[in-house]
C-alpha cells in the first residue's frame, strides 16, 4: 500500500513539471530507462546532471568574466549543456540556454551575462524540483527493497 501511495505522489509530481513545461517527453524517457538498466538510474542521472551544470556554471561564470571572451570556448560549453539538458528533458533550462548560445554568436559579453543568469535562475528551480524527484525515488526504491 505505501509503495503504490508513494509511485502515485511520484507520478503525480512529475506530471505537474510536464503540465507545467518544466520538463518534456525525453524526462519520462529518462524514468523509463530505470526498469530496464537500473534501479537508481533516475537518481544517478539527476545527480550526474547537477553536478555537470554546478561545473558548468563556475567555468561560464569564470569565462564571460575575463576581459576578453573567448565566445568559441563559452559557445562550446553551452552547447554541450543544452544537449544534456536535452537529454535529461529539462525544457526550461533548454530554452534559457539557447538564449545563451545566441548571447555567444553576437559576442555580446552584456547579453551572455543576462542569458547566463537566466539559465542559472531556471536551473536552480529545476534543481529544487529533481531534489524532491530524487527523495521520492530513494523512497521507492526502498519499499521495492523492504525497507
Amino acid at each position: 500500500m505505501a509503495l503504490a501511495l508513494q509511485r502515485s505522489l511520484f507520478h503525480n509530481f512529475v506530471q505537474s513539471m510536464f503540465d507545467e513545461g518544466i520538463v518534456s517527453d525525453e524526462f519520462y524517457q529518462l524514468l523509463a530507462m530505470k526498469d530496464a538498466i537500473r534501479q537508481d538510474y533516475v537518481v544517478r542521472a539527476i545527480t550526474s546532471y547537477c553536478i555537470y551544470a554546478q561545473n558548468l556554471f563556475s567555468h561560464l561564470t569564470d569565462q564571460i568574466s575575463q576581459p576578453e571572451v573567448d565566445y568559441h570556448q563559452v559557445d562550446a560549453s553551452a552547447r554541450e549543456f543544452y544537449a544534456r539538458t536535452s537529454i535529461i528533458g529539462a525544457e526550461h533550462v533548454k530554452l534559457s540556454c539557447a538564449e545563451l548560445i545566441q548571447a555567444c554568436q553576437g559576442n555580446d559579453k552584456e547579453y551572455c551575462f543576462r542569458a547566463l543568469y537566466w539559465t542559472k535562475n531556471e536551473y536552480s528551480k529545476l534543481r529544487r524540483k529533481f531534489e524532491t524527484i530524487v527523495q521520492m525515488e530513494r523512497k521507492i526504491i526502498d519499499l521495492e527493497n523492504g525497507h
